[in-house]
């Protein structure tokens, strides 16, 4: 495990509040506005007090957001975090602690309530970084992935400092491959692809992906303007075994089918609006259907669903499954949706993150800042 001591500066401290803050509205701002309230489901919903533990006992790592999982096989599930609070004296002080862009974690065992963690982060010098690393332009968050064969596929949201609407943009994606995800993280051999960015600022990967026949299939919202209009693309399973992931397609609608890369802009439409940077989907062969999860809102915020029988929709309007406690609580953001079909429960299993627009709440209140566990009935 990468740790390290630190001392934030109060510039660095103003810089990632400003990310923090902006996160939410980029997974938040959509929509509040411009359509009806979604309905509400008679689910029985609760937060899982006992799952939430996993990610709150770790004396260095204490506290991210995100929360993407990729189940890796033989009871190991990836975790990705964004924006991730690091104290490598292991106080359990956010005081003395540094906010590092990414980490990943490993559980080991489906039961979250049971299970081990470890968490991974890059050290540099004696001092911590993001795991996939920054540069100077660009800081990324990651988005989701998934186990193909022997390789691990996952994307990387760039992002970007902007001196115009919320003091960032993100504006491209990149892919990469691990060649042995059977291992730990600091051992993880990786190839980064270029980054790549298109004039609607659609951000594959940054939903859900997900293997369908023989094909993988990753979810994109479009960040211009914040309109969040959802965009599907594909690669073959071949491609991706062999790394050719300038072979995409995108999907154009009923009468375009599947377009090449080159025509994207002429004929790819989206597959649903009103979505988030940030939601899952997954199929449900129970109900063979594909399910979409997400939050909707502004600070305070919902859990909500769509489901479709093809995995091009047409998708159902957003229901409501949970409304989270914290909602209660003054301040509170609550964002970043997203079901782990594969962890053991007697029910369905979905995260949120909660956050607050005070960046001193961090500082002083230990519950926040982490990925919540509710079960779903």
């Amino acid at each position: 495990m990468f740790q390290r001591p630190a001392q934030q500066s109060e510039k660095l401290r103003k810089y990632h509040q400003i990310f923090i803050v902006a996160l939410i509205a980029l997974n938040s701002l959509k929509c509040i506005d411009s359509h009806k309230a979604p309905s509400v489901d008679p689910w029985l919903s609760f937060n899982w007090p006992a799952a939430d533990s996993l990610f709150q006992n770790d004396k260095y790592w204490i506290g991210g957001d995100g929360g993407y999982s990729i189940d890796l096989g033989n009871e190991r599930v990836l975790w990705l975090f964004g924006d991730s609070w690091i104290d490598s004296n292991g106080s359990g002080s956010r005081k003395n602690a540094v906010m590092v862009s990414n980490t990943v974690a490993i559980q080991q065992g489906y039961d979250p309530s049971k299970a081990s963690i470890e968490f991974f982060w890059n050290l540099k010098r004696g001092k911590a970084e993001a795991y996939f690393p920054d540069n100077d332009r660009v800081r990324y968050w990651p988005g989701h992935g998934i186990r193909v064969g022997d390789k691990l596929l996952l994307f990387l949201m760039g992002v970007y400092s902007s001196d115009i609407g919320l003091g960032f943009e993100v504006k491209d994606w990149k892919p990469l491959l691990i060649f042995n995800p059977e291992d730990d993280p600091d051992r993880w051999e990786i190839k980064y692809f270029e980054a790549i960015s298109n004039d609607l600022q659609i951000i594959v990967g940054s939903g859900g992906v997900l293997q369908w026949n023989n094909f993988v299939y990753a979810f994109g919202a479009q960040e211009l303007e914040s309109k969040h209009d959802i965009y599907l693309v594909r690669w073959s399973i071949e491609n991706i075994d062999e790394g050719q992931l300038d072979l995409i397609q995108w999907w154009g609608g009923d009468q375009s089918d599947w377009i090449n890369n080159k025509d994207r802009f002429n004929s790819a439409i989206p597959v649903f609006d009103k979505g988030q940077t940030e939601f899952t989907i997954h199929y449900d062969e129970k109900d063979s259907i594909f399910i979409e999860i997400q939050t909707e809102g502004f600070g305070s915020a919902n859990i909500v669903y769509r489901n479709a029988t093809s995995i091009t929709g047409p998708w159902s309007d957003p229901k409501i499954i949970f409304s989270p406690p914290q909602n209660q609580f003054p301040n509170i953001m609550i964002y970043q949706g997203k079901a782990h079909p594969y962890l053991l429960s007697t029910s369905p299993v979905v995260t949120y993150c909660t956050n607050s627009f005070e960046f001193a709440d961090h500082l002083r209140e230990d519950w926040l800042y982490y990925p919540r566990f509710v079960r779903i009935k």
